[in-house]
Order: structure tokens, then C-alpha cells, then sequence
């Protein structure tokens, strides 16, 4: 088409310079410059010949309020007016979409399950891309300044701080130390720190950022154990926690999975359902490579009208391991008493709720015990949901025993009565040292790099321990030495010797219904499949084949166990590594016995990491923060991954603040 045209104006340039040229030969008085000014006219008439085609007029769309219904706003981008964008997934549609049909078919597809959310709903939406609008319009950042935003927001969210420590403590305090140290100018380079409610969008991303994170390493087909258990906050909300454990690089992985918030009067099923929703429908996990599940033993999950566990217990397969908490275990066990020492210890109660249940007598004690030099000035409440409170409390009222027995008589209150009686003080000591002892072995039961032979090793120590102390009492001269308090306080006042024999005749009854309870609770059956796979905790002490025999494995894995218990380079990080460790380094050259090792170790054993969750909830529900979402500010503090932050800068979609 071009060539069309450029070839057409050729041919009227020389056509009108012949006519030009005849009508200078025909006519001698025609002036040259004459003919030079109609040959330039005729030239760039000429050029500026052009095609012409007929525009389709269209009329651009305006945009009305009543579209903010259907989830879009008005685009306010540069160059960008009049297209609708969704408050949702933030597409902006063409000017053409600005028909309530167009709109409203976007939602049902994109965003079905928000078609009757109301208005107020998407008027919020509106308000949080507005500033996020906002943000990206802002002047950008160098990437130091970025990284130091996202790192001011993670120290904040891993101390359980408010969002506004960093503009009003971490800021201030940084440009005094900066300009004092250095400079003026150097001080201003800090300026750039985010204000509060940056942090909270910058806890938001990271908090994304982790879960994306450890939901890729799950997603990719490796077995995991989980740990839930199910509490109420302050406010009154059941909350389930969920923690997961894996295999990652070299060791066990222990990180924050998901916290549900339940309705109280949700049953097993829905509870299930709603864990089935998390796991299942958001992460996309398969619950086949769910190998370990650890609760405690309550009725909302483990009840006759529940069955939490069964049906997850059903959706793995079967091929999950059900483990009751150990601590939980060992804290039911510890309930029972004889009656008389049940009543000691609600009297101790009762003296700590009448001073700790009233301000002015809680301060009252404090001012006087502070003139005394006492060692402690305080109380402690009791309650049956946290672990090692009734060791606590007990021990804290038999050594204040004197001057609350003094407080007491100055507020004339019967209650002191009670430490007027030598009996009730003597077992007050008794039950001070018996529940120190169960203190100190739930604490033995918390932490790391715990596996379940240890957890197995101390309670069964602890029972032949039961045992040791029932002979000792039993014998023709009983020795108190593993009581210490009692021990002194009997060596201290002078006690009727028949008033001692009845003190000792319950202390062995109790010392006995222990040891009944803790068989009941840890039966020797349950221990069983641990006997049989006692290679697993020492695979070296079986290097006769006359002993391996004996484990009942496979000629496989009988092969393989003999060439490990032969290895002396294998002995030394056997006993530098963890347990878990050495049988996953083994997994390329012992593959049976390393996965055989790992699926065994790889259950939780307590719902410690849950019980340090609620606590964490507990510290982040304040008065100051209880409109607040605190699902991101959870997944920082409790993640264990630790961010990427070269992969959060770049891919920071609004490099501002």
C-alpha cells in the first residue's frame, strides 16, 4: 500500500512539470521564480496526501458509588481513570467493564464465596487499598532502608511488643544513640524508620512470607507429626493451637502450623471439620503423611462425645501413632491424694485466694513482709490448667507461713486458725517437697531435643523411685531424707511420735496411690513397641549377631544393623549428634533402619510447644490490642523459619513506606 502511494506521487510530479515546461515554451513572458514557488505548493500538496479512515466514535464509562457493592472502586492510577479495580484481588478492568453485569460476574466467579458479604465489608476493603495506593505513590527507599523496616518489624513481633514501640522507643532511641555517637547527618539517615502502622503491614508480609515458607516444605511430600490442643483465651474464645514437626536438612523441624478460632459450642465433628478446612482445604496438605498425633486427654478431643482423634486417626490411614501429652499425664496422675492432704491443700488455697483476691490485702502483705527482709513478698495463685502451680503455691505459702499467720490474725480472719496447728503445717511441708518433686519432673519433660526413650526413662525412673521411698517408710526406722522441709521442720518443733507415725502412715498412702496412678497412666504395655525397638536408642550395643536376632527385623534390616554397630566412624556422631540426627544422616546409607528410626522418633510426646503458645496469645490479647488481628504478629513470634530477606525486598511490590 505504500508503494502504491509513494508511486502515485512521483507520477503527479512529473506530469506537472511537464505542463510546466509546455507553458514556458508556449508563453516566454511566464517568470521563472513563479514556476519555482507553484512547483514547491504542488510538492507539498503532494506530501501531504494521506489515506483517510472513518474513526468509530465510542463514549467513555463513567463510574458510579453503587459499584463499590460489587467489590470495585475507581481506579485512580495515572492514566489508569475510569477503570474499575476489584478491592479484592486488585485487577483493573477495561473502561468496557463498567457495567453492573461485567462487575457482578467478576465477583461470582473470581471471589464466589464473598457474594453476600456486605457492603460494610467491601467499604473496608476500600480503605486498606487506598493506603496501599498511598504507599506506592510515597518516595522510594533504598534497599538498607527496606531491610531495616522489615527488621524492626520482626524484633517487634518476636518480643510480643505494640506496634507503636517502634515509633515511639526504637526510633527516638536509635537517632539519640546515632546522633551521639556520630552525627547529625548520619542520624537523619534513620529517619526513614516506619511508623506503627507500617510495622503492622510489614509483620503482615512476613508473617505471609513464613507460612508460604513452611507450607512449600510440607507440600512437598514429607512426613510430618502434629501437636494440638485446645484452650480459652481471655476473652473468652476457645482457641486450637496446631504445631508441626519434619524432617528439614539435618535434624527435626518443630514450627507454629495454624491457630483456629472455635465457637463454644462447636462439636468433635466440627472441630475436626474446621482443622480438615485448614489443613486440608488452605495448606493442601495430604493427611497420609500425617505420622504423629499428640493431645491431651480431654473430653473435647479425646471424649466419649467428641472423637477428634479417631477421625483424624481415620483420615491418616491409620497410619498416624496417637500420643497422649506426657505432662498431661503425669499432672492427672498427681491429682489424687488421701483426703486429709486433698484438704490441706484447698485450705492453702483458700489463704491465697483471701489475701491475692483483694488489692488491699495483697498490698498490705507486700508492704510488710518488705519491712520484714523477707525473701519473697508475694503470692502465687493456683490453677489446675497451668503446669507447676501447685508446687509453686505451696511452697511459697510454707516459707511466708509465719507472716501470713501474723496477717491474719491483724485482718481476724479464721483462716489462721489453720497455721496455729502443727499437724497441718508438718504436711503443709510434706506436700510442699512431694509436689516440688513432680515440679521438677514435668520440667524434665519440657523442652528440645526430648525424644521418647527420655521421656519413657524418667517416668520410669520416677516410679521406681515411688517404690524406694514406700520401703524406706515402711521399714523398722523410716529415713525422710528425700523430703527436705519435712525433714527439717520435724527436726525443728517437737512432734508427738504418735502424731508422726499417722503423718507417715498417709504420706505412704499417698507415696502408693502414685504409684498406682503413674501405673495406670503409663502402662508397661504401651512401652512395648519401644522394647521391642531399643535399638533405636543404642543401635551399638548390638553388635553380636546372636543379639539381633532377637529384635525381629527383617534379614534386610538385620544387615544393615550389623554393619552400623560395626562402624567406629559412626559411633562418634552417635554420640555428638541428637538422636533424631544420626538417623537421618543415615538415611543414604542405612535407608530401613534410618526410616524406620525417624517415623518412631518423629511424634511429639508433650503439648509443651502448645501450652507455650496459649501463653504467648495470652501476652498478645491486651486491653490495648483487642481489636486486633493477631494471626500475623502469632505466626512471627512462634515461627521457627527464619525469613528470606533477600526475597522479601525484591519482591516488595511498594518499595515505600
Amino acid at each position: 500500500m505504500d508503494h502504491f502511494f509513494i508511486k502515485r506521487k512521483r507520477n503527479n510530479e512529473v506530469k506537472y512539470a511537464e505542463r510546466c515546461s509546455s507553458s514556458t515554451v508556449g508563453s516566454g513572458s511566464v517568470n521563472s521564480d513563479n514556476i519555482e514557488k507553484n512547483i514547491d505548493f504542488n510538492l507539498q500538496t503532494s506530501t501531504s496526501f494521506e489515506p483517510h479512515f472513518k474513526k468509530k466514535k465510542t463514549s467513555a464509562r463513567r463510574y458510579n458509588e453503587d459499584y463499590l457493592k460489587y467489590g470495585f472502586i475507581k481506579c485512580e492510577k495515572p492514566f489508569e481513570n475510569d477503570r474499575p479495580q476489584c478491592v479484592i484481588c486488585n485487577n483493573i478492568l477495561a473502561n468496557e467493564s463498567l457495567k453492573p453485569s461485567k462487575l457482578k460476574r467478576h465477583l461470582e466467579t473470581q471471589h464466589a464465596e464473598l457474594i453476600d458479604k456486605p457492603l460494610e465489608y467491601f467499604q473496608r476493603k476500600k480503605k486498606d487499598i487506598k493506603l496501599t495506593q498511598f504507599l506506592s505513590c510515597s518516595t522510594p527507599v533504598s534497599e538498607k532502608a527496606l531491610l531495616s523496616s522489615y527488621l524492626v518489624a520482626y524484633r517487634v513481633a518476636k518480643e510480643k511488643m505494640a506496634h507503636t514501640a517502634a515509633e515511639k522507643i526504637i526510633l527516638p532511641a536509635c537517632l539519640d544513640m546515632v546522633r551521639t555517637i556520630f552525627d547529625d547527618k548520619s542520624a537523619d539517615k534513620l529517619k526513614t524508620i516506619p511508623s506503627d502502622n507500617i510495622i503492622s503491614l510489614r509483620i503482615c508480609t512476613i508473617a505471609e512470607h513464613l507460612e508460604t515458607m513452611l507450607i512449600t516444605r510440607l507440600q512437598s511430600g514429607i512426613d510430618f507429626a502434629i501437636q494440638l490442643d485446645e484452650s480459652t483465651d481471655t476473652g473468652s474464645c476457645a482457641t486450637l493451637l496446631v504445631y508441626v514437626r519434619y524432617v528439614w536438612q539435618d535434624d527435626f523441624m518443630e514450627d507454629f502450623l495454624c491457630f483456629l478460632n472455635l465457637t463454644s459450642h462447636l462439636s468433635g465433628l466440627d472441630i475436626f471439620t474446621e482443622l480438615e478446612k485448614c489443613i486440608v482445604g488452605q495448606y493442601k496438605l495430604n493427611w497420609k503423611n500425617c505420622k504423629g498425633i499428640t493431645s491431651d486427654g480431654t473430653a473435647s478431643i479425646t471424649g466419649k462425645h467428641s472423637r477428634v482423634i479417631k477421625k483424624l486417626l481415620e483420615v491418616t490411614n491409620n497410619g498416624a501413632v496417637w500420643n497422649h501429652c506426657f505432662i498431661h499425664r503425669e499432672g492427672l496422675a498427681s491429682r489424687e491424694m488421701p483426703q486429709n492432704l486433698m484438704e490441706v491443700l484447698k485450705n492453702a488455697v483458700k489463704v491465697v485466694n483471701f489475701i491475692k483476691g483483694s488489692s488491699l490485702n495483697s498490698r498490705l502483705l507486700e508492704t510488710f513482709c518488705s519491712e520484714i527482709g523477707t525473701n519473697h513478698i508475694h503470692l502465687l495463685y493456683h490453677t489446675k490448667v497451668r503446669w507447676l502451680s501447685q508446687g509453686k503455691i505451696l511452697s511459697r505459702v510454707y516459707e511466708l507461713r509465719n507472716e501470713i499467720h501474723i496477717f491474719l490474725i491483724e485482718k481476724k480472719s479464721h483462716l489462721a486458725n489453720i497455721f496455729e496447728d502443727d499437724i497441718w503445717v508438718t504436711k503443709l511441708a510434706y506436700l510442699t517437697d512431694i509436689f516440688g518433686i513432680l515440679n521438677e519432673l514435668s520440667l524434665k519433660l519440657q523442652g528440645k531435643n526430648s525424644d521418647i526413650f527420655q521421656h519413657v526413662e524418667r517416668i520410669q525412673g520416677f516410679r521406681k523411685t515411688l517404690l524406694l521411698w514406700q520401703a524406706r517408710l515402711k521399714s523398722n526406722r523410716p529415713s525422710y531424707y528425700m523430703f527436705p522441709k519435712f525433714l527439717q521442720h520435724i527436726e525443728e518443733n517437737i512432734i508427738n511420735e504418735n502424731i508422726l507415725k499417722e503423718i507417715k502412715l498417709e504420706i505412704l498412702l499417698h507415696l502408693t496411690s502414685l504409684s498406682q496412678t503413674f501405673n495406670h497412666f503409663f502402662p508397661e504395655e504401651k512401652f512395648e513397641t519401644l522394647r521391642e525397638n531399643s535399638w533405636v536408642k543404642d543401635p551399638f550395643a548390638f553388635r553380636n549377631p546372636e543379639s539381633i536376632i532377637e529384635l525381629n527385623l527383617v534379614p534386610e534390616e538385620e544387615s544393615e544393623l550389623l554393619q552400623l554397630s560395626s562402624s567406629y566412624t559412626l559411633k562418634n556422631d552417635y554420640e555428638t549428634l541428637s538422636l533424631s540426627a544420626f538417623w537421618i544422616k543415615l538415611k543414604e546409607e542405612f535407608p530401613l533402619l534410618s526410616r524406620k528410626s525417624v517415623l518412631l522418633l518423629l511424634p511429639f510426646t508433650t503439648t509443651s510447644l502448645c501450652e507455650l503458645g496459649f501463653s504467648i496469645l495470652t501476652q498478645l490479647n491486651t486491653k490495648e490490642r483487642n481489636e486486633l488481628n493477631g494471626a500475623a504478629d502469632m505466626r512471627v513470634a512462634l515461627s521457627s523459619c527464619v525469613p528470606d530477606w533477600n526475597e522479601l525486598i525484591n519482591r516488595q511490590a511498594h518499595p515505600s513506606y
